[in-house]
């Protein structure tokens, strides 16, 4: 099935419609001499090609077909219109940022009739977050087999092996996706966290570092330093928790340091993350108490 298409106004009730009953259809109204449009319809076709097929982008041209611009009440372009079930659920105008338009597209792909995938992928990160991670990774893996191409799937699943100290595996995974999956903004966060692991010295820490660092307790640099070593080896709770003391100490020490490597990883490792969640509400507490 293609999945960028050119229509015209008597091919919209079976291009359109009906195929939205089965497939999410994204109608972008566009103009040759409009130069908005040029700058819109190649992100739409970017984001629709990542989709693998799980919706599609059909292009109408107003000049040719006033009669459904008409009828869709069409007064400035470019104009796009999202297409779920044989109705419009969601529209926009004027050229957007390719993040805004992902959202709704992901909505559209989501409200598509019959579509379990969301609760699956619910239900695993919630087992992620509950820490139980062998069986949040089965849950993953499960999902993978009946949406390979889907981003969110693939950084659950990378999450988990990095959860697990499954680094090779997750590797291997990262070293097999398709390039158009590589350029995902969480697949990019999963690569960042891989190349901070340090997979040689997992649980390896200089334990003359930690002698130093309980003989000197207020020395930032040092905890600073342990901070780091735990961080590299995958022992995040303990990471956070020095870089937390540094925080609690002196909250300006650095340029701010603790506070911009703790919010550095909060990103990397994404807000369902265990730590996360409980390192983010210690940080709160020492901010606003």
């Amino acid at each position: 099935m293609n999945s960028v298409i050119d229509i015209n106004q008597d091919q919209f009730l079976e291009e359109v419609v009906e195929k939205s009953k089965t497939t999410p259809v994204l109608v972008d109204f566009w103009a040759p001499w409009c130069g908005p449009c040029k700058q819109l319809t190649p992100t739409l076709e970017k984001i629709v090609s990542k989709k693998n097929g799980k919706v599609i982008l059909a292009k109408i041209n107003v000049d040719e077909n006033q009669g459904i611009a008409s009828q869709l009440n069409i007064q400035s372009i470019p104009t796009v219109y999202g297409f779920v079930d044989g109705k419009p659920i969601d529209a926009f105008q004027g050229a957007q940022p390719e993040s805004k338009i992902e959202v709704i597209v992901d909505k559209m792909i989501e409200a598509t009739p019959g579509n379990e995938i969301p609760k699956l992928i619910g239900e695993a990160e919630q087992l992620f977050s509950d820490q139980k991670f062998e069986e949040s990774l089965k849950a993953f893996e499960n999902l993978v087999a009946l949406d390979p191409g889907n981003s969110k799937i693939i950084a659950g699943l990378l999450r988990c092996m990095i959860q697990l100290k499954r680094f090779d595996d997750a590797g291997e995974l990262y070293d097999s996706l398709d390039e158009k999956i590589i350029e995902e903004e969480e697949i990019l966060k999963i690569k960042k966290l891989l190349d901070n692991t340090n997979k040689n010295n997992i649980e390896v820490f200089d334990k003359k570092l930690i002698d130093e660092v309980n003989a000197n307790p207020k020395n930032m640099e040092l905890r600073f330093k342990l901070a780091n070593s735990y961080l590299t080896s995958s022992e995040t709770e303990k990471g956070f928790d020095e870089l937390l003391k540094i925080f609690e100490q002196n909250p300006n020490w650095n340029e701010e340091a603790a506070k911009k490597k703790l919010l550095e990883f909060f990103d990397l490792l994404g807000f369902n993350d265990p730590n996360v969640l409980k390192a983010r509400k210690r940080l709160s507490s020492m901010m606003f108490k």
